[in-house]
């Protein structure tokens, strides 16, 4: 039984999920700390720069845009990780996002929260909706968002903390509709129905 929610997000498909297999097999390419981690977080970047240049350009320009360097490197983490993880779960079913899904996340993740914004009787925001399409992803996220505020220490950048999540969500929803269902059917037609 599904219930009805108000949502200007589209549902993830099934197909599309990213699951926990997918994000320990992250977790095992990160390693250690230090240098390996760097190698790996800057090779991985030159790759989704190569493979999803839109997306990269876009998420590089939100990154840098914040004068928290706690915030920007959080932010360069969840923007590599978060790709890594699309790629382990669907090696061969993810299509590039071009500019045209690019904008149209951005635009779904602001109708929505509009829309949330403006109903006093909402008890839900666009990160749990996102969070229901995409649940082992998101904590995820989240779980390393909570771990960088407590580094953050009494006064974090709360701001430059919310940009780079807002970010992040743009780009779990656009790569979830990027993935093609195991029968071939294009997910761009998915994201535009």
């Amino acid at each position: 039984m599904r219930f009805v929610r108000k949502a200007a997000l589209r549902d993830v498909p099934r197909h599309a999920v990213v699951d926990d297999v997918a994000i320990q097999a992250v977790e095992e390419q990160l390693g250690d700390e230090g240098d390996e981690l760097q190698q790996t977080l800057d090779g991985t970047y030159r790759e989704m720069d190569r493979k999803q240049p839109a997306i990269a350009q876009w998420l590089a320009e939100q990154v840098s845009g914040r004068n928290d360097d706690l915030a920007q490197s959080l932010g360069y983490f969840l923007v590599v990780t978060v790709y890594m993880a699309f790629r382990e779960a669907f090696p061969t079913r993810l299509d590039e996002v071009d500019e045209t899904n690019l904008k149209l996340a951005i635009d779904m993740l602001a109708a929505d929260e509009e829309l949330r914004a403006n109903d006093p009787t909402e008890l839900m925001e666009s990160d749990d909706i996102v969070a229901m399409g995409q649940p082992v992803l998101l904590h995820f996220v989240q779980h390393h968002l909570d771990q960088a505020l407590t580094q953050g220490g009494e006064d974090p950048d709360l701001e430059a903390f919310d940009h780079i999540y807002r970010a992040i969500l743009v780009e779990v929803i656009a790569l979830s509709h990027a993935v093609r269902s195991p029968d071939g059917s294009s997910p761009t037609t998915e994201i535009l129905a």
